[in-house]
């Protein structure tokens, strides 16, 4: 056991160091071959800091790898300005435009890194929540034109969905007053027509949006879950339990089952199960939590795990697929990062550091390769974001000067350049620390020291 334990465990830090090889090498690799290709001299391409533990010098450049594989560096001759003797193959001794080309195409690459993998990810097989119906909202559209919990719903207006997300996502965007959905139940396929209705739906970033809606789940109403020692526990609630009636609301879902509980008046909640066909009644007193200035009743339960689907597109389909999830993930962390700027959601919510990536990448190591790549597209294109971002040492920051130059036809002086360069350290230093201390608070480390002080 203690072997295999290990093994495991191995396995998990291998796979994130490929991981995070693969990120830093495509980046930097970037800056490298557009240097060469532009006749700029490279005389190191590192991977990591710290203390070098392999070096090789191959056609005039110092290839090294580095102790801590948490980033890496291009130095070219010539980049600091200071330094610059004039010589053609320094980088300071190119025009503006090639500065900036060479600058750009780290981020580029990382962008292209995560579209091919998007693309690779549903070639292969792309695992997610199917379009099976399990649940659904008492008195929605989906009921009452006869939608059943069991249903597949494989087309929307004409066009097939393979995943729970694409459903939602051509419900939303569908330009029809009336939507036209086949289904298929068992091995039957048919035809509903259906009028969705418009609902205030909560985004990621603390804003309402007006979406249409038909009233299906992706949960069902069954427990699936139970924290111990919480309300349901303690009143006898057991795994596997299907509840269909909260006081007199009867339920068809998970979404419905959290409305009512939270809906319910009094010290007191009546929740009916089914158990081995049996109805039974519970009264169950719930714990109230706040959140945001706003009391939740909870009863410790979860619903049962969602069955997952799994669908491989070929090259031109999954090209399309790739680009659309390329998209979405791009918009989804620009939207972040302007929530996060503009404080409508903590930075807590939206940023993630080494040891949450380690978290999830080890995942991968249960979940596959599709997973892997889906990870390895999704931090390579929020790591191009990021560089650009117009704050030195970052990519976006180098951009930044080199547009300032351009415009006024010279470059700032040496010492605003260095009250400049040192801000934007300190800038990223103080990110780092905060990144890391988000990232240890989410593993309890915080709240043992706190503990250990008192």
């Amino acid at each position: 056991m203690l072997i295999e334990h290990v093994i495991y465990n191995l396995e998990k830090i291998i796979t994130f160091g490929v991981f995070l090889g693969i990120l830093i090498t495509v980046h930097e690799w970037g800056h490298f071959i557009t240097a060469k290709l532009m006749g700029v001299s490279v005389t190191e391409f590192a991977l990591g800091f710290g203390r070098t533990i392999f070096s090789k010098m191959y056609k005039g450049t110092n290839y090294k790898l580095k102790l801590f594989p948490l980033g890496g560096y291009v130095k070219m001759a010539g980049d600091e300005r200071s330094k610059c003797t004039g010589a053609p193959d320094e980088f300071y001794s190119q025009p503006v435009w090639k500065r900036a080309l060479i600058v750009i195409n780290g981020p580029v690459v990382n962008f292209i890194l995560a579209y091919i993998c998007f693309v690779l990810m549903f070639m292969i097989g792309y695992s997610n929540p199917s379009t099976r119906v399990n649940g659904l909202i008492n008195g929605s559209p989906a009921q009452k034109v006869g939608i059943q919990v069991g249903d597949k719903i494989i087309q929307v207006d004409g066009k097939n969905v393979y995943f729970w997300d694409d459903l939602l996502e051509s419900i939303r965007d569908s330009k029809n007053e009336v939507i036209t959905l086949k289904i298929l139940r068992g091995k039957q396929e048919f035809i509903k027509k259906i009028k969705p209705q418009i609902t205030a739906e909560r985004n990621p970033f603390g804003k309402y949006d007006k979406v249409k809606t038909i009233g299906i789940d992706l949960n069902s109403n069954i427990i699936g879950w139970l924290k111990e020692g919480a309300p349901a526990q303690k009143a006898g609630l057991l795994i596997g339990d299907k509840i269909i009636r909260v006081g007199q609301k009867d339920i068809f879902g998970w979404h419905d089952l959290q409305n009512s509980i939270r809906e319910q008046k009094g010290r007191q909640i009546k929740i009916t199960v089914l158990r081995n066909n049996k109805k039974i009644l519970y009264h169950i007193v719930p714990e109230e939590i706040k959140e945001k200035g706003i009391t939740r009743k909870i009863i410790g339960i979860g619903p049962e795990k969602v069955k997952l689907g799994n669908h491989k597109f070929s090259l031109l389909p999954a090209m399309e697929k790739g680009w659309d999830k390329f998209v979405e993930i791009t918009s989804g962390t620009c939207r972040a990062l302007y929530a996060m700027i503009t404080r409508t959601i903590s930075p807590r919510e939206a940023i993630g550091g080494p040891i949450m990536i380690f978290g999830l990448v080890a995942d991968a190591v249960d979940l596959g390769i599709s997973y892997f790549l889906f990870m390895l597209g999704s931090i390579s294109l929020s790591l191009a974001i990021f560089n650009l971002l117009p704050v030195i040492p970052l990519d976006g920051g180098h951009l930044f000067l080199f547009g300032i130059e351009k415009i006024r036809g010279k470059a700032l002086s040496p010492k605003t350049d260095d009250i400049i360069t040192r801000i934007g350290f300190g800038m990223i230093m103080l990110l780092a620390i905060y990144v890391f201390y988000i990232d240890f608070d989410r593993i309890g480390v915080i709240d043992k020291i706190k503990m250990f002080f008192h």
